[in-house]
């Protein structure tokens, strides 16, 4: 794999023979050999898993009876992570390949999938086939979400609200009574939106970047008032606990700003030519060459998106908006491509 001389050394000088001694109560136990595994919070056992499940990943990619997801010239087959996803077509073939694939790695490298774990959410397949899949394959069968990654997939994207950003709500709303308790002061409520509240809606944000309604940003504001004064009248409005603290407030979170950035880190990697993220890639396909260019085009110049993926058409309904508040992109804008300008100089033209 071309990890080296001195890595494969330094490897094998922490695996040979490795021993362990059990602390009970203080009292360490005499030492043992290690036969089977590595020691428990070892940081190179995760690396070491991924480095023996790659043969295995590459024999997936490369394997002519499975058919993944194509966009363009490039299939999508999988995704391996925390959690690892397979994008197939054509089930009836490639299911009985991807198992007979996993047994004899199985039979090479001692692992077992677990099928009670492993899920599959059919996606565009009708009800006979679906009933006929279930009945062959002991895969438990996702009932219209499944879980990955601390987020729920649906087959509808339009469902996608639903399914995590309305649990979301509830959630922090049973938390932050739970958390509010008399003794806490202004600053330890503000601390507790930034550490405990913050990262959690962010993370919907940036993995999930669809179109939310007003009512979720209104919601959010009535939980922070509420946690804020404990359920009394507020005293200081809102807005400026959000004014940050060189401008004479609180500096608490502005949730529908970080949404906003959030759509805007997106329109930044939309300009990124050489962006190595793969969904780009897939949003620029869907929506055409011009999603770089769209942003900066005045809609009468824009071409129509009928092809466009929900995500692309909320970041760009997002900033459209945003650019009759606020003055972020003058026209014509210095990002603009210049085969999109209207009037050419005839000292940047190549001849």
């Amino acid at each position: 794999m071309g990890l080296g001389e001195n890595m494969i050394l330094w490897i094998q000088a922490l695996y040979t023979h490795p021993s362990a001694r059990i602390n009970v109560n203080g009292v360490l136990s005499d030492s043992f050999p290690i036969s089977n595994g590595t020691r428990q919070g070892c940081p190179l056992s995760p690396l070491l898993f991924a480095l023996s499940f790659e043969p295995f990943l590459q024999a997936v990619r490369d394997a002519p009876d499975i058919a993944g997801l194509r966009v363009g010239n490039t299939e999508h087959r999988l995704a391996a992570y925390a959690d690892d996803l397979f994008f197939v077509r054509s089930p009836k073939v490639t299911l009985p390949t991807l198992l007979r694939m996993f047994a004899h790695y199985g039979t090479l490298s001692n692992l077992k999938l677990n099928m009670d774990k492993s899920e599959i959410m059919p996606v565009l397949i009708l009800p006979r086939e679906a009933l006929a899949l279930q009945s062959s394959f002991p895969f438990k069968w996702c009932q219209g979400q499944l879980k990955y990654l601390g987020t729920f997939l649906t087959p509808d994207t339009n469902d996608l609200y639903r399914a995590n950003f309305q649990p979301l709500l509830a959630s922090l709303e049973l938390d932050l009574r739970r958390w509010a308790l008399p003794h806490i002061s202004w600053f330890g409520r503000i601390n507790t939106i930034k550490m405990s509240v913050l990262p959690r809606i962010l993370y919907l944000f940036q993995t999930l970047p669809i179109s939310l309604p007003r009512l979720f940003f209104k919601r959010l504001n009535s939980m922070f008032r509420a946690f804020m004064w404990n359920g009394k009248a507020p005293r200081v409005k809102l807005n400026l606990l959000t004014t940050p603290r060189s401008m004479g407030g609180m500096s608490m979170p502005h949730i529908w700003h970080y949404y906003c950035a959030t759509h805007m880190q997106r329109l930044v990697e939309w300009g990124n030519t050489a962006s190595p993220k793969l969904w780009v890639g897939i949003e620029k396909r869907f929506a055409g060459d011009t999603l770089v260019a769209l942003p900066w085009l005045p809609r009468n110049l824009a071409s129509p998106l009928h092809n466009a993926l929900p995500t692309t058409l909320a970041t760009l309904s997002l900033w459209r908006s945003l650019q009759t508040k606020l003055p972020v992109a003058p026209y014509p804008s210095p990002l603009m491509p210049l085969q999109h300008l209207l009037v050419f100089s005839r000292h940047i033209i190549p001849t």
